[in-house]
């Protein structure tokens, strides 16, 4: 069996090795799974793979962060083709409407309720809502810039956790400004970024 080393930034990483050792291997070895899938396939696929993997046998909790202050964001995987984010969601808590810089985006929902809201520019360059959706446990989503801007927003009862898929990764995108009514441009960063790498 394939040996796991983790690669943490931060010290709750540690804490979360020795509170979950077992869940903490489980966990990983079923992300090395999604990954190689995700590593020798073309990004054709990236949607198949992600409704046909299995996320129940996955145990995300070792992984998750959770602010009353904002949704986390929690970096799993990373490399020049791909980033997978975890990302963690408090009651009523929601992002920005957003754009994602060229890249393709896929929101896989693990647990709860989220409500997508698509936006678009008007012929003055203004925002325009376009349309609405509800987001149910298990079910996938895709954006990208040709579909136009989104917003997510946690409407379940409770938390909510959702797994991020961007390809390539994203360093920065425009995020529209309430009070200017104007995008901005926004580097993103990550609460926790906790790499897995694989050795024989």
């Amino acid at each position: 069996m394939a040996l796991c080393k983790f690669i943490p930034i931060f010290s709750e990483y540690y804490k979360n090795c020795f509170k979950y050792p077992y869940k903490v291997l489980k966990t990983s070895e079923h992300i090395q799974k999604l990954i190689t899938l995700l590593s020798n396939a073309s990004i054709d696929d990236y949607s198949r793979i992600l409704n046909d993997f299995d996320f129940d046998s996955v145990d995300f909790e070792p992984f998750q962060s959770w602010s009353s202050q904002k949704y986390t964001r929690n970096c799993l995987y990373r490399d020049a083709n791909f980033e997978l984010i975890l990302l963690c969601w408090e009651k009523g808590q929601e992002t920005a409407v957003h754009g994602h810089n060229g890249e393709d985006c896929w929101v896989y929902l693990l647990d709860g309720e989220m409500e997508e809201v698509l936006f678009a520019l008007d012929d003055l360059d203004q925002l325009s809502y376009e349309s609405s959706q509800k987001i149910i446990s298990h079910q996938l989503t895709f954006m990208n810039d040709k579909i136009g801007f989104h917003k997510l927003k946690n409407t379940n009862q409770g938390r909510s956790i959702s797994l991020h898929l961007y390809a390539k990764p994203i360093e920065r995108c425009h995020v529209f400004d309430e009070s200017s009514r104007q995008f901005k441009e926004r580097v993103l960063t990550f609460d926790t970024f906790k790499q897995l790498v694989f050795e024989d």
